[in-house]
């Protein structure tokens, strides 16, 4: 199965998206730690919003990489799952204060597992030197969402920083990972 690396020979459209994705989880991460007693309540806006806005997103870099990306309905896969996720919560802001670690926790445990993948299946075959560090990044969320998973009853603000840092470290991935498409595809056209 082809993936997004296997077509940068092709000109890869909107690799800016990875880089607003990270930049918008980063913000909830830090404004999360910022304000944690605030936190808990306004996490279920911010998470809702967030993943709306990721799901949206997702789904556009999709739609515009159909041509060029063989596999862009799991890109586009997740990002209607995202979008309805985020439309259900900001619709039932009450039941997302109840239910919100677990569903952060399963949709954290699904974006660490995507993460590693991403580092081990693409980013190491194409030789990217820091893939290490990408896995570590996908590793560390996996990890934080089995915490949040283990322990959803420590409290407000435990998980209230136990979600940002998730965030965070996610944020920095999709970052991380949006100069190297940069970079990937300046590479594949210097070697043509």
């Amino acid at each position: 199965m082809k993936t997004i690396f296997d077509e940068l020979k092709q000109e890869v459209k909107n690799w800016w998206v990875s880089l607003i994705l990270g930049i918008l989880y980063v913000a909830v991460a830090l404004g999360l730690m910022f304000f944690p007693f605030n936190g808990y309540a306004a996490l279920s806006i911010l998470f809702s919003i967030s993943m709306l806005v990721s799901g949206l997103l997702e789904i556009a870099f999709a739609v515009s990489n159909r041509q060029r990306v063989s596999s862009w309905g799991w890109y586009l896969a997740g990002g209607v799952i995202d979008m309805i996720l985020g439309l259900y919560l900001v619709t039932y802001p009450v039941l997302s204060m109840e239910v919100i670690p677990f569903i952060i926790a399963f949709w954290l445990m699904f974006r660490g597992f995507s993460s590693v993948g991403y580092a081990i299946m693409d980013l190491k075959r194409y030789g990217t030197k820091e893939w290490g560090w990408y896995t570590a990044f996908g590793i560390l969320a996996i990890v934080c969402s089995l915490i949040i998973l283990w322990q959803p009853t420590v409290g407000a603000i435990y998980a209230v920083y136990m979600i940002s840092f998730a965030f965070l470290i996610i944020g920095f991935f999709r970052i991380m990972l949006s100069f190297e498409l940069k970079n990937l595809h300046k590479r594949s056209f210097r070697n043509s």
